[in-house]
């Protein structure tokens, strides 16, 4: 468990690296609202019908069938300066449809430990497919990048 949990933790660090083509000096760390806005009040917001929070909009970066679960990856941009606040991950169980939250801050490492205890809850099972997710995501990411710098 705790193996997987650091491999998880090797991804993270990729993914809030590179998470946009923004440069650091133009990125603004995840605050805690917008952390629990991803982790808990999108969810709210979707169930509720309710508009987009003033000032962002999400933009989808993929979603992936692992196992028996959905998983959507959503970037929640400041429209202000275009800066990647975040990155939310959606866990939809495609048999129960239940649903869980989780959100990847940038340059946040309270956040960083937050996300951390709140994806350790998830069932054990569950872990080894967000592992699989963040290993995906993260090779299309590379794959895509490699591309963009032959143009």
């Amino acid at each position: 468990m705790k193996s997987q949990l650091a491999i998880c933790f090797l991804f993270y660090a990729l993914i809030t690296s590179g998470q946009d083509t923004l440069t650091a000096a133009q990125k603004g760390p995840t605050t805690l609202e917008e952390y629990n806005y991803l982790t808990k009040g999108y969810h709210i917001q979707v169930e509720s019908g309710l508009d987009m929070k003033k000032g962002y909009r999400l933009d989808s970066l993929g979603s992936y069938v692992i196992g028996d679960y959905n998983f959507y990856v959503l970037k929640l941009v400041r429209e202000a300066n275009q800066e990647l606040a975040g990155t939310l991950i959606i866990r939809e169980g495609r048999v129960s449809g239940e649903k869980q939250y989780a959100a990847i801050p940038v340059d946040n490492s309270d956040l960083m430990k937050l996300h951390e205890a709140d994806i350790s809850k998830w069932p054990k099972y569950t872990l080894v497919d967000y592992c699989q997710l963040l290993a995906l995501y993260t090779s299309e990411y590379v794959m895509s990048a490699h591309l963009r710098s032959k143009d």
